[in-house]
This record gives C-alpha cells, structure tokens and sequence, in this order.
C-alpha cells in the first residue's frame, strides 16, 4: 500500500483528500497571520516612517534597545501586570462564585443571572469603554450623581483623574466586561462533574465547603488553567477597553503595551510616525505572549483527571 493511503474498517482511503479541505484556511492562515508577524519582524530592524519602505533605514536591534530603556514601556508593562493579576484574581473569584451558585438546581433564576452576568460580553468593547465614560464622568456622570444624590458627595471623585483610581477604574470595567464568558467556561466544567461524586462526599459527611474545596475545585483544575491562560494573554494584549477608556492618560500613566506601542506608531498629535519603533515593542509584546504562556502550559502540566 502507497503511504498516501490508509487502511480502517478494511476500507483504502486517500490521506491526499485531507490537504484538499485544510489547504484554504492554510492559505488564509499564512497569507493574513504568518506573513505578517513574520514582516513585523524585519519591520521592526528598520527606522521608518510609514511611508515607502524604500525610505526607511536599517538600525538592528537599535529600536529594541530603546524599547528596553524606554520609562513608558516599563509604566505600560506594569499596569498590564496590574490588569493581569488585580484583574485576574477578582476575575476568577466571582466567575467561580457564580459558576457553583448557578449550577446548582436550587438556586431560582438562574437563567435570568446567567443572561445578566453574560450580557456585557456581547457588547463591543468600545461600545463598552463609552458606557463607562458616561458613569464616570466627574460633573453629569451616573456614578458622581448617586453618590451627591445619596450623601456622600466626599466621595465623588474625578475617575480618570490619577493614575491609581484610572486603574482601578480600568480593571473593574475589564472584569465586568468578561466575567460573562469565564463563568459560562467554569459552569461547563462543574456541570461535567458526575453528580455521585457529590453524593459520595456527602453521604461522608463533607459539608458545603469540605465539597467545594475537595471535589469541585480540584476537578475544574484543567478547566481553570484553560481559562487563567486565555486571561493572561487578554490582558497582556488589552487595547481597545483602554484605547477608548482613557487613551493612556492622565500624562501617560495608564498606557498597556498595546495601546503605547499605537500612540508611538500613529500619534494623534504628531505628524512623525515611528512604525519601525512601535512594531518592535509589538514583538516585544509577542515573546512576552509567547514565554508566559509557555511557562504556564509547564508549570500547570500534569497526569489529566479522568472520572
């Protein structure tokens, strides 16, 4: 038998068929994906305007260096660490809360709670990041208004005036923008658990938390580590919330990488485009990406539970 064949249920099937039906999203992935990272690349050797690749001029690994000394990349860094780990932690605590609520039979109305929590999700993120301008607005927005409305005017408060309470400001909008999705993952994953594994726990004696903390969370192990890796590369690469939200400012404190890496490439207030520039702090960006998510597939990896 030829190696482009293969036998099963004594039939002879061509393997051949196969690179037929993989070989247009091949195609689309190469030409719209790989070829790109891999210009960003070269793109990134060059000191360049935007404007005629001709024009532009080798400079090595020049940009890459200024990337690395660069004070601004470090802020962005650090508020990327603060959406990933603040976030993150709060993310989980609430998505996990609500996915053990609502999975359990006796809890009324979880379809309403579930739709609620999900909404957000299905909103565009700008659209989301201009709902949040409207609630904080220092002077007409919703938020400064019920606290003046309910006596608390002391704690009124300019949002996006200072770089801790922009923060703070962008990590809950982030959180209450995704917790839809994470939930709806970890509710998949406590709705796989087999209901005797429930009962035998309980006909031990183990009480609500004894279950929880001994057969429901070490069995949404897999699906934790799935949803913390999708989470840590979203906020490593959070744009448009920020983007929309506050454009990096006050005086450039609340920059992630991604949006810095867009204000240093196309600045709204300059007519000097640095896309030689910009593009290496994007690949920075991507073995930042690429080694976090590599270091946690190995720290997470172990024997999968099977029950």
């Amino acid at each position: 038998m030829s190696s482009a064949e293969s036998t099963r249920g004594g039939r002879r099937r061509p393997s051949g068929i196969i690179w037929i039906f993989l070989a247009p999203a091949v195609l689309f992935y190469g030409v719209f994906l790989l070829y790109p990272t891999f210009n960003a690349f070269r793109i990134s050797l060059y000191r360049w305007s935007g404007f005629g690749f001709e024009n532009s001029t080798f400079v090595g690994l020049d940009n890459f260096k200024e990337a690395l000394r660069d004070q601004w990349v470090h802020m962005a860094f650090s508020n990327n660490l603060i959406i990933m780990i603040g976030g993150g932690v709060l993310l989980f605590a609430l998505a996990l809360f609500f996915a053990v609520a609502l999975s359990n039979p006796r809890t009324r109305g979880r379809t309403f709670f579930k739709t609620s929590i999900f909404l957000p999700h299905i909103i565009n993120p700008i659209g989301v990041a201009l709902l949040w301008i409207f609630i904080l607005q220092p002077r007409f927005g919703m938020l400064n208004i019920f606290l003046r409305s309910a006596g608390l005017e002391e704690l009124a408060q300019v949002w996006l005036g200072s770089r801790g309470l922009a923060m703070a400001a962008i990590v809950f909008m982030v959180v209450w923008y995704v917790i839809g999705f994470y939930m709806v993952l970890l509710i998949a994953g406590v709705e796989g658990i087999p209901p005797d594994l429930y009962a035998a726990a309980r006909i031990d004696g183990a009480g609500e938390w004894q279950v929880f903390w001994r057969v429901t969370l070490p069995l949404l192990r897999d699906v934790l580590v799935i949803g913390m890796i999708y989470w840590m590369i979203s906020a490593l690469k959070i744009f448009g919330e920020v983007w929309a939200l506050t454009k990096g400012q006050p005086a450039n404190s609340t920059h992630t990488i991604a949006t810095y890496m867009m204000q240093q490439a196309l600045p709204a207030q300059s007519t000097v485009f640095r896309m030689g520039y910009g593009t290496a702090i994007a690949v920075l960006l991507f073995v930042v990406v690429f080694c976090v998510s590599l270091l946690f597939f190995r720290l997470s990896r172990r024997e999968a539970i099977e029950y």
